[in-house]
């Protein structure tokens, strides 16, 4: 009998620590479109900073090749790209998200992206993100095919 109630009250312990860990973890999807996919709103270039602040200092870049870079380099210069070919803004069309276990999620997000002159495009991106150091940070960032991946 003390060796079931031992088996139980461990049961009980680890549930409740468990419990109050998972607790602590603000929703991934969540973080993502109220703090996350905002920052792309309005003349998105002037927050290279704060982006930055959501990724963790190294990202992984997947294309043609997997490259690690410094994560307020890659967005700075990504951000000045853009805006040089006119983009304006992004917003989310659409989003798949996944949770790998309770402090690693996947994002595909379709964005629409807003140009000079009203033109609008449409561009889809993988995301890899892990709650490190008591907040959400994108690891890994990938373009991807939005009909490939049901965007």
């Amino acid at each position: 009998m003390a060796y079931i109630l031992r088996i139980l009250c461990g049961a009980l312990i680890f549930t409740t620590v468990h419990a109050q860990d998972e607790t602590a973890i603000p929703p991934a999807d969540e973080w993502y479109k109220s703090e996350y996919a905002p920052l792309y709103g309005d003349k998105p270039w002037e927050n290279a900073d704060e982006l930055a602040g959501h990724f963790t200092e190294t990202v992984q870049i997947h294309n043609e090749l997997i490259e690690s870079l410094d994560s307020l380099q890659w967005i700075s210069g990504a951000l000045e790209e853009w805006k040089i070919a006119g983009w304006v803004r992004s917003e989310i069309a659409e989003m798949d998200f996944e949770m790998f276990n309770p402090t690693t999620a996947s994002f595909k997000t379709r964005w629409r992206d807003y140009y000079n002159g009203g033109n609008i495009a449409y561009e889809c991106t993988w995301y890899l993100a892990d709650f490190v150091d008591g907040s959400w940070k994108i690891s890994a960032v990938a373009g991807i095919n939005c009909n490939e991946h049901g965007l």
